[in-house]
């Protein structure tokens, strides 16, 4: 199999603790590789998914069906689950609707979930449109024309990386978009199995990804801890642009506290706790 630069999957051994972190729609694990490389810095175990028909060839996903990207997510929990004693779901955006997905599967046991930037609340009109697109238009161009490359760029120059930018991809497959509104409907109809304790972070700036999505989903999820951030800064791509610093240091915290608490035999169960994020 050929990667796109900078797609390929990632995994860091550390301890107990383990992560398995997904990317978002279109997306590869290069969204995510560098909360991955905070928390392996901290000690967790790390597992970085690329999802079925992701950072390979975008004609890939004219193929791929959302049950082939959860099968992703589900084959990486039994390996993170054979090595750690706990196991948490990160996600952004189209990554943390699948492990929403993974935590309310009966056949696994996710000891907390993370949320980052996933979009529910979406117009009908835009699965619609979708929908009625792909029987016209195989392919359409998604071109980054954003600063967000650039900003990219040159925070891999720092790290001393190879200067890719956004590994994702530039076109994208009109019948793949439906699939990603039918992955959206399925978890939401099973949010109420999700009982872990929750992290949601979204950011101010995000216009794919609105802030009331945190309501929508904490009222909707069944788990008795729940806590909610909201960015001041940033846009939708929270784990790379200016919001990533904090965004990073929210997930690590709350991984490390919720899983020392779990470990001791407590149960977290704090509702509702919010706060903001400058």
């Amino acid at each position: 199999m050929h990667y796109m630069d900078g797609a390929q999957p990632f995994f860091y051994r550390g301890g107990g603790i383990g992560c398995i972190i997904t990317h978002g729609f279109m997306a590869s694990p290069a969204e995510v590789r560098w909360l991955g490389d905070h928390l392996g810095r901290a000690g967790l175990s790390v597992l970085g998914v690329r999802v079925a028909g992701h950072g390979t060839h975008y004609r890939d996903m004219k193929r791929s069906r959302w049950n082939d990207w959860y099968a992703s997510v589900l084959d990486a929990y039994y390996i993170m689950r054979a090595q750690c004693d706990l196991v948490f779901a990160i996600g952004h955006s189209m990554g943390g609707v699948l492990s929403l997905l993974l935590a309310s599967d009966e056949r696994t046991k996710i000891d907390g979930v993370v949320v980052l930037s996933s979009p529910f609340l979406l117009p009908k009109s835009v699965a619609q449109r979708a929908a009625l697109t792909k029987a016209i238009i195989p392919y359409t161009d998604q071109t980054d024309r954003t600063d967000l490359p650039d900003v990219i760029r040159a925070e891999q120059a720092r790290r001393g990386e190879p200067q890719v930018g956004r590994v994702r991809y530039d076109k994208w497959a009109t019948a793949a978009v439906p699939q990603f509104f039918a992955l959206v409907a399925e978890t939401d109809k099973r949010l109420s199995q999700v009982t872990a304790p929750l992290l949601l972070v979204y950011a101010k700036g995000d216009d794919l990804a609105l802030p009331p999505n945190m309501d929508y989903i904490a009222g909707k999820v069944g788990s008795k801890h729940i806590e909610k951030h909201l960015l001041d800064v940033g846009g939708h791509i929270i784990t790379q642009d200016a919001a990533r610093e904090d965004t990073f240091d929210l997930v690590r915290e709350f991984v490390q506290r919720v899983g020392v608490q779990l470990a001791s035999g407590q149960v977290p169960t704090v509702k509702q706790k919010f706060s903001t994020q400058s």
